[in-house]
């Protein structure tokens, strides 16, 4: 470990070749997306040996937490970016600090939520679904879900403090840990073994959770011992009033559309839910493989989140925005092959997670809609990674709300409903706003981010290298 730490310390994304800077943190970051995605292809592999009803009733259960997770993430978008700013600029007592606020703000906000949740879950499922059955699940899976968030949602936190850091791979080693528990633990739970009892669809939740724990601390053992470039110790975890506010004022844009985006996931699963399980079972399906479609989107976000933010740390502007255009030149590519890939062997992967009978023709065409945004949703990320590093969080966050909001939800009520396309509207609608809400940040980017960088810090400080 402190020889990884020391080769660590010696490299800087400030210098060198981008292209090979950006291999050296996306790679990890990649590679620590699969091991999440695998929490996610299990989950959806054992619910749906519960039949389209369980897996219906995770996709309305889903969605409440998704929504208490978007405060997480306003804290550790900010987190990262500020501690590769802080890391950039060798200031690593400031960036310890920013990470100890940032597990304290987290820890914080979930408790009291998190017990909200679990009391009200039956009201929020019933105002998601009139369908006994459904709510019956559903509110099961739900109250399992907030007993664990803060384990589920705190690991990404840690992992984006090791990625401000540049150094990725000590989260990577938290979310093998985890993914390896989360295979054991899920069937253990939803099934029963041993002296653990069958919880069935909760079951799904514990074993998520279990694996999260593990994970957080493993994370959190190295941060404490020093093995990373972060070495947290206890006085960072005093409250300092004047550090949360900086997270905070630079983490609500990101907050703010996290819960724009999921906001609106929520209102179209309502819009769904009239239209039966095998609908839900074919959204819920397509839309998280949809999700493991964007991760080389995610994993370049976080790697140019934090080359930005390192290179703006160092004085080194021209370089940030260089890093910026590979980036995203290196996602467009990408995409190309991973959609094509999902259209040609749609069936073959909706059937791989289950889904047979009368539901696998939606769930074909699910995937195959959803597909059409799915490059133009990936670099989004890309591009909004690049402004979360220049500090500039609220860009992203506007593109979100008028994507979302005054195009895709008056879309989908309209082509779902008073059209009578019914779940395709909705689909199609998604698809539509992807691609418009891609092209409208990216431009936004190429016309005006620049000048908004450059204005960062002064000319006769900026150099490239």
């Amino acid at each position: 470990m402190a020889q990884l730490r020391s080769k660590t310390r010696r490299y800087d994304y400030t210098k060198g070749p981008i292209g090979r800077s950006l291999v050296v943190l996306s790679l990890p970051i990649f590679a620590e997306l699969i091991s999440w995605n695998i929490d996610t292809i299990v989950e959806i592999y054992w619910v749906g040996r519960l039949g389209s009803d369980a897996l219906g009733a995770m996709s309305l259960g889903y969605m409440i937490p998704m929504m208490v997770r978007a405060m997480g993430m306003g804290i550790r978008v900010a987190g990262q970016a500020l501690v590769a700013q802080r890391v950039g600029a060798n200031d690593e007592e400031g960036a310890a600090l920013i990470a100890g606020q940032c597990i304290l703000l987290q820890t914080f906000f979930f408790i009291p939520f998190c017990g909200a949740g679990y009391i009200f879950s039956p009201y929020f499922m019933g105002w998601m679904t009139s369908d006994p059955k459904l709510l019956y699940l559903s509110t099961i899976y739900l109250r399992a879900g907030f007993l664990v968030l803060l384990f589920v949602d705190g690991i990404f936190t840690l992992a984006n403090l090791f990625r401000g850091a540049g150094e990725p791979k000590y989260s990577l080693f938290g979310m093998i840990i985890n993914s390896g528990v989360t295979f054991i633990a899920m069937p253990a739970f939803i099934f029963g073994f041993g002296l653990i009892p069958p919880f069935h669809l909760a079951g799904a939740y514990f074993g998520l959770g279990a694996g999260r724990l593990a994970g957080c601390l493993v994370m959190l053992l190295i941060l404490f011992r020093g093995y990373a470039r972060i070495h947290l110790k206890w006085h960072h975890l005093s409250p300092r009033p004047t550090e949360m506010k900086r997270i905070l004022g630079l983490g609500w844009p990101a907050w703010g559309q996290m819960f724009f985006e999921r906001g609106a996931n929520l209102v179209l699963v309502w819009m769904l839910a009239p239209f039966g399980a095998l609908a839900l079972a074919a959204w819920g399906l397509g839309s998280r493989v949809n999700n493991m479609g964007r991760m080389p989107g995610f994993s370049l976000q976080g790697a140019v989140r934090t080359m930005v933010g390192q290179n703006i740390g160092a004085r080194k502007p021209e370089r940030a925005i260089r890093s910026a255009w590979v980036t995203v030149g290196t996602v467009v590519s990408i995409m190309v092959v991973v959609i094509t890939g999902f259209v040609v062997w749609s069936k073959e992967v909706v059937t791989f997670f289950g889904i047979k009978g009368a539901a696998l023709p939606h769930a074909v065409i699910c995937l195959q809609i959803l597909c059409v945004g799915l490059g133009f949703e990936a670099t989004r990320r890309v591009v909004a990674g690049i402004f979360e590093g220049a500090s500039s969080t609220r860009p992203p966050m506007i593109v979100e709300a008028i994507v979302r909001w005054i195009v895709q939800l008056p879309g989908a009520y309209m082509l779902a409903v008073w059209m009578g396309f019914r779940e395709l509207g909705i689909w199609w609608a998604v698809a539509a706003s992807q691609l418009i809400g891609g092209l409208a940040l990216f431009v936004w980017f190429a016309i005006g981010w620049r000048r908004k960088l450059e204005s960062m810090v002064p000319k006769g400080e900026s150099h490239s290298s």
